[in-house]
């Protein structure tokens, strides 16, 4: 397993200046009355073709955990890569919990046309500049820390559901992750909006190892546990 990691850690973007295709599979933890459990798995999948990417990510709780914390959630990003820079045109959501579903849109993108249009049909003004969706932030975000790695602060224009605002990216500190005996040294960053912790592998590209996020009353962890690609 430890020759897996580091497999993943080694090619996961061979060229840090253009998007190879992987699949990174992830054990997912939740905070619960009970303490903290692994209830479900979670994979991302990056395919390229050419300068096109499609980003996915899907995370869900297993048979066993359902009774007590029945929770699905599918992404989908999709857009180009120009001279190292992210450039979405459409993301989607689907977020389940038990048989509720708390949200369900889809939102197409017109960079050139400075504007995006949700499937609520709400459409919002980009203002100069990228724009990038929740999920491709973190393709983003590798791609600036690689070409800044003295900067501490990054900011992107995001869109989601409630429209487009400025979210900031703030290093923290350096963490050790220890996975599968392996240890692997990461930058942590922090998005206070999203209530998000990222832990990047700081020697191979900023790709994400762990991954934190506090989602209404609940916790949750990702950490990886296998690569292919």
């Amino acid at each position: 397993m430890k020759k897996i990691i580091f497999l993943f850690l080694s090619l996961i973007f061979t060229n840090s200046l253009a998007l190879s295709p992987y699949i990174g599979k992830y054990e997912l933890y939740a905070d619960t009355k009970m303490g903290n459990l692994k209830i479900g798995t979670a994979t991302l999948n990056l395919s390229v073709n050419d300068d096109q990417f499609i980003f996915t990510t899907d995370a869900k709780t297993e048979s066993l955990w359902k009774a007590l914390y029945d929770y699905s959630r599918s992404e989908k990003s999709t857009g180009n890569e120009v001279d190292g820079q992210v450039i979405n045109n459409y993301f989607s959501v689907i977020e389940k919990i038990k048989d509720e579903i708390k949200k369900n849109y889809e939102i197409n993108i017109a960079t050139d046309k400075n504007y995006a249009i949700s499937s609520t049909g709400e459409q919002w003004e980009i203002k100069p500049g990228l724009l990038v969706d929740p999920l491709s932030v973190y393709l983003a975000l590798s791609n600036d820390m690689l070409k800044q790695p003295n900067q501490e602060e990054f900011t992107y224009q995001v869109v989601d559901q409630d429209g487009v605002k400025y979210l900031k990216f703030r290093l923290d500190g350096e963490e050790n992750i220890e996975i599968n005996g392996a240890e692997i040294k990461t930058s942590r960053v922090i998005c206070d909006d999203l209530e998000l912790t990222l832990n990047l592998s700081a020697e191979n590209n900023f790709q994400p190892i762990k991954i934190h996020k506090v989602n209404g009353k609940t916790e949750f962890t990702m950490i990886l546990i296998e690569f292919s690609g």
